[in-house]
């Protein structure tokens, strides 16, 4: 029988594009799962690939957030909600966009929610952002030059 292979926070940092923190605050928030061995986290390929799996794992689609959005009425406090489309962008550098926006979003407490979803046959990396209006307009300040650098 074969063994399968694992790989540690820095083999999925390295082959993510991702930094070793974003890696340790997914496994925090349940975003990515894995195994501790020894003093180690390890992950399989299935769980990597979940991490990048076609929309926000356990979360809500942009479509759903947009309803969930639209249907409160009864807000505290001034929000807003945003879609973003990133066009002609493969599903590797659209994840690892995402998981950057993610990061910005993870940054600033008066963002509400971030998700996404890929459209793989368009190309399409769709995101939604809710929060207070003043930290999603920030956001997207940010996401901005995300945009233009990796671009």
């Amino acid at each position: 029988m074969l063994e399968e292979k694992y790989y540690t926070v820095a083999d999925v940092a390295q082959v993510t594009g991702l930094t070793s923190r974003t890696i340790r605050n997914y496994l925090k928030d349940g975003t990515l799962t894995g195994q501790k061995i020894g003093v180690q986290w390890r992950f399989t390929e299935e769980e990597i690939r979940k991490l990048f799996s076609k929309q926000t794992p356990g979360g809500n689609t942009p479509s759903q957030l947009v309803r969930g959005f639209l249907g409160n009425q009864d807000r505290e406090q001034n929000s807003c909600l945003t879609l973003m489309d990133v066009p002609r962008v493969d599903e590797k550098k659209g994840m690892s966009l995402y998981c950057e926006m993610k990061a910005l979003a993870d940054n600033e407490e008066l963002i509400s929610e971030i998700t996404y979803e890929y459209h793989e046959d368009l190309q399409l990396l769709r995101v939604a952002v809710t929060g207070e209006t003043g930290a999603v307009t920030d956001f997207l300040e940010q996401s901005r030059k995300l945009f233009s650098q990796m671009m």
